[in-house]
């Protein structure tokens, strides 16, 4: 079945109106969510460190088939599906999350890391390494239309554009992304990558999802 752009947008449309904005309650854990392919199938990883240590304390991942194409700004429908699997393995399951994509700095205010703050109902923080919408000025991105501030650019070996998830305000998403930023890159969603790497390395097909990925 071809996928259809048209309800994905009403879905964000009707989802981005549950984002919450508040303050991030005192955290230990962070976890990285990310994803890499191959042919049809999808590698996910979620990786777990404890501050301030940048220490991980769990690992997991997925194996699984990619059932819809890249489109841009509608990302979350090919990378939700991999990062959750992964996610809903950990047996540490962390205070925060930070997601390889943006979240309100999106034309519908519902990127990825929002997406997934909806559906867990977690801190979630959107850390991307370009920009997909708005103006950038002054260390900022702007909705061109209004002027109203999506992201903030933290500077962690390149450019991070970091956004609000769900549950989180702007000022705390950039403190702990700084917070994290080790040897250039910050450290969970690299120890993610990392992961998805390795185990795209191992050729696995995606009907098998039990790889030792720690």
């Amino acid at each position: 079945m071809p996928f259809n752009a048209e309800a994905a947008r009403r879905v964000q449309e009707r989802l981005a109106k549950l984002v919450v904005f508040a303050p991030i309650p005192k955290a230990e854990t962070v976890a990285g969510l990310d994803v890499a392919y191959s042919g049809d199938v999808a590698y996910g990883a979620a990786v777990v460190v404890k501050m301030p240590a940048l220490e991980v304390v769990d690992v997991a991942c997925s194996v699984s088939k990619a059932v819809v194409p890249y489109v841009p700004t509608y990302l979350a429908f090919r990378e939700l599906s991999p990062m959750l699997r992964a996610y809903f393995k950990l047996r540490v399951k962390p205070d925060i999350i930070l997601v390889d994509g943006h979240g309100v700095a999106h034309p519908r205010r519902f990127g990825i890391a929002s997406h997934i703050g909806v559906v867990l109902k977690k801190p979630t923080i959107g850390v991307a390494k370009s920009r997909l919408y708005g103006v950038e000025e002054g260390g900022c991105v702007l909705d061109p239309s209004t002027g109203e501030v999506l992201a903030q650019v933290v500077k962690c070996g390149g450019k991070k554009y970091v956004s609000v998830g769900s549950y989180a305000t702007l000022e705390d998403a950039v403190r702990i992304v700084e917070t994290l930023c080790k040897k250039g890159d910050v450290y969970p969603l690299r120890a993610a990558h990392e992961i998805t790497q390795k185990i795209k390395k191992a050729a696995l097909p995606h009907d098998e999802d039990r790889y030792p990925c720690s």
